[in-house]
């Protein structure tokens, strides 16, 4: 360096404070979505347990089983349908006092074309006339000779909207089953489940053939109150569009031959 030059400092550098905020651990995400699957599976156990796909059912005691459907089943492969070990069904003809299902057709020839055993079902409303629903009902369920016998759905869901009493109800029932009972010759089966059995149906039709639908390993009914019983809403079959129901005839074959040879 030359002389009489002062020698400069080194400037020294300070560590540069960083603009950026120090990233927070964010976990949330991950709490929410482990709190909707737990929900999400309880929600799917209670459900399976309160509407079982299967039961094991045992086929030597209750070796007859059959479908009801309606056009929220879609599409059906009727020819399919009776390959599997299917011995009958029903299809929803009708509800209140003017609908029409609108699949009732295709499905009703579709299944006694296959040699089903066929039959009708109509779905009752609370807040509507029983002599109207059955006028409704007969005018587009054309029961033939070989048919099943008719049958009245009676059961609290869709039914909310409604201002009359239990007793009233029962009432529009007998109505209904009356009048179709005398223009078919046939004995109507009511389907109802456990609740609706209670409120509408016991001690007001205790000759009546009972269809329950109940998620139990067996009815609680006595055994010769019912003839039908529907163990599940979600059944797959291949050939089928969407879920059938799945129920079982109380009785062997040779019971079932019996009751699918009345006729009208």
């Amino acid at each position: 360096m030359p002389p009489g030059q002062t020698k400069r400092p080194k400037k020294v550098q300070m560590p540069r404070k960083s603009n950026r905020k120090k990233k927070k651990s964010v976990r949330w995400p991950y709490y929410v979505l482990a709190t909707v699957t737990l929900l999400a599976i309880g929600v799917f156990l209670a459900y399976k347990k309160l509407n079982p796909t299967w039961y094991n059912i045992n086929k030597n005691k209750y070796p007859i089983t059959g479908i009801d459907v309606s056009k929220h089943t879609g599409r059906i492969d009727w020819e399919k349908v009776r390959e599997q070990q299917v011995h009958f069904a029903y299809i929803k003809a009708t509800e209140g006092v003017n609908y029409l299902d609108p699949k009732y057709k295709v499905n009703y020839q579709g299944a006694k074309a296959s040699g089903l055993k066929t039959g009708a079902y109509h779905f009752f409303r609370f807040n509507k006339p029983g002599k109207e629903q059955a006028e409704n009902f007969l005018k587009h369920a054309h029961l033939e000779k070989e048919d099943l016998p008719p049958v009245i759905d009676v059961e609290d869901w869709g039914n909310k909207h409604h201002k009359k009493t239990p007793a009233q109800i029962s009432e529009e029932i007998k109505t209904f089953i009356e009048i179709v009972e005398k223009r078919t010759g046939r004995e109507v089966v009511i389907y109802t489940n456990e609740s609706s059995y209670n409120s509408y149906i016991a001690d007001h039709f205790d000759s009546s053939l009972i269809w329950i639908c109940t998620f139990r390993k067996e009815p609680l009914l006595e055994p010769d109150r019912w003839i039908f019983w529907q163990h599940s809403h979600d059944t797959r079959l291949e050939g089928v569009e969407g879920w059938v129901d799945w129920n079982t005839f109380n009785g062997n074959e040779e019971a079932w031959r019996f009751f699918a040879q009345q006729t009208l």
